[in-house]
Protein backbone atom coordinates (compact mmCIF):
# COMPACT_ATOMS: atom_id res chain seq x y z
CA UNK A 1 0.00 0.00 0.00
CA UNK A 2 1.31 3.46 -0.84
CA UNK A 3 0.20 7.06 -0.32
CA UNK A 4 2.68 9.78 -1.29
CA UNK A 5 5.98 8.73 0.35
CA UNK A 6 4.28 6.47 2.93
CA UNK A 7 4.51 2.77 2.14
CA UNK A 8 3.23 -0.30 3.97
CA UNK A 9 4.57 -3.74 3.16
CA UNK A 10 1.62 -5.85 4.29
CA UNK A 11 3.48 -9.14 3.85
CA UNK A 12 6.12 -8.11 6.41
CA UNK A 13 4.00 -5.57 8.34
CA UNK A 14 6.64 -2.88 7.87
CA UNK A 15 6.10 0.83 7.33
CA UNK A 16 8.35 3.32 5.54
CA UNK A 17 8.11 7.09 5.13
CA UNK A 18 10.56 8.70 2.70
CA UNK A 19 12.48 5.42 2.74
CA UNK A 20 12.90 5.52 6.54
CA UNK A 21 11.57 2.60 8.62
CA UNK A 22 8.81 3.69 11.00
CA UNK A 23 8.46 1.49 14.10
CA UNK A 24 4.83 0.97 15.06
CA UNK A 25 3.10 -1.13 17.69
CA UNK A 26 0.74 -3.84 16.44
CA UNK A 27 -2.32 -1.66 17.14
CA UNK A 28 -0.77 1.41 15.47
CA UNK A 29 0.04 -0.72 12.42
CA UNK A 30 -3.51 -2.09 12.25
CA UNK A 31 -4.98 1.42 12.49
CA UNK A 32 -2.64 2.78 9.82
CA UNK A 33 -3.33 -0.10 7.44
CA UNK A 34 -7.09 0.37 7.95
CA UNK A 35 -6.88 4.10 7.15
CA UNK A 36 -4.73 3.46 4.08
CA UNK A 37 -7.13 0.83 2.72
CA UNK A 38 -9.96 3.40 2.88
CA UNK A 39 -8.12 5.34 0.14
CA UNK A 40 -8.97 8.80 1.47
CA UNK A 41 -12.48 8.03 2.72
CA UNK A 42 -13.37 9.40 6.16
CA UNK A 43 -13.74 6.82 8.94
CA UNK A 44 -15.81 7.66 12.01
CA UNK A 45 -14.62 6.77 15.51
CA UNK A 46 -17.25 4.02 15.56
CA UNK A 47 -16.01 2.54 12.27
CA UNK A 48 -12.42 2.64 13.50
CA UNK A 49 -13.31 0.96 16.80
CA UNK A 50 -15.20 -1.81 14.97
CA UNK A 51 -12.35 -2.38 12.51
CA UNK A 52 -9.34 -2.06 14.81
CA UNK A 53 -10.53 -2.92 18.32
CA UNK A 54 -12.73 -5.62 19.83
CA UNK A 55 -16.46 -5.44 19.17
CA UNK A 56 -17.09 -5.16 22.93
CA UNK A 57 -14.71 -2.22 23.22
CA UNK A 58 -15.85 0.71 25.38
CA UNK A 59 -16.51 3.47 22.85
CA UNK A 60 -16.71 6.03 25.66
CA UNK A 61 -12.92 6.21 25.88
CA UNK A 62 -10.66 8.47 23.83
CA UNK A 63 -8.42 5.61 22.69
CA UNK A 64 -9.02 6.37 18.99
CA UNK A 65 -7.85 9.95 19.46
CA UNK A 66 -4.84 8.75 21.45
CA UNK A 67 -3.78 6.28 18.74
CA UNK A 68 -4.35 8.82 15.95
CA UNK A 69 -2.04 11.13 17.91
CA UNK A 70 0.57 8.34 18.25
CA UNK A 71 0.43 7.80 14.47
CA UNK A 72 0.73 11.53 13.75
CA UNK A 73 3.86 11.70 15.91
CA UNK A 74 5.45 8.82 14.03
CA UNK A 75 4.10 9.30 10.49
CA UNK A 76 3.60 13.07 10.13
CA UNK A 77 5.65 14.99 12.67
CA UNK A 78 8.99 14.93 10.82
CA UNK A 79 7.60 14.69 7.29
CA UNK A 80 5.73 16.66 4.64
CA UNK A 81 3.08 16.49 3.40
CA UNK A 82 0.94 15.68 6.44
CA UNK A 83 -1.16 12.62 5.67
CA UNK A 84 -3.40 11.96 8.70
CA UNK A 85 -6.29 14.41 8.92
CA UNK A 86 -9.35 15.09 11.06
CA UNK A 87 -12.70 16.10 9.60
CA UNK A 88 -14.43 17.81 12.54
CA UNK A 89 -17.49 15.90 13.68
CA UNK A 90 -17.01 13.15 11.08
CA UNK A 91 -13.79 11.27 11.72
CA UNK A 92 -10.30 10.68 10.36
CA UNK A 93 -8.75 10.04 6.98
CA UNK A 94 -5.36 9.51 5.39
CA UNK A 95 -4.67 11.43 2.19
CA UNK A 96 -2.53 14.08 0.55
CA UNK A 97 -4.40 17.38 0.71
CA UNK A 98 -3.82 20.09 -1.88
CA UNK A 99 -2.01 23.20 -0.57
CA UNK A 100 -4.35 25.71 1.06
Amino acid sequence: LRKADLEINTAYKTVFRSGKVIDLTAKEYTLLEYLMRLDGRIASRHEIVEAVWDVNFDTGTNVVEVYINFLRKKIDRQFEPKLIHTKQGLGYFLNVLPPA
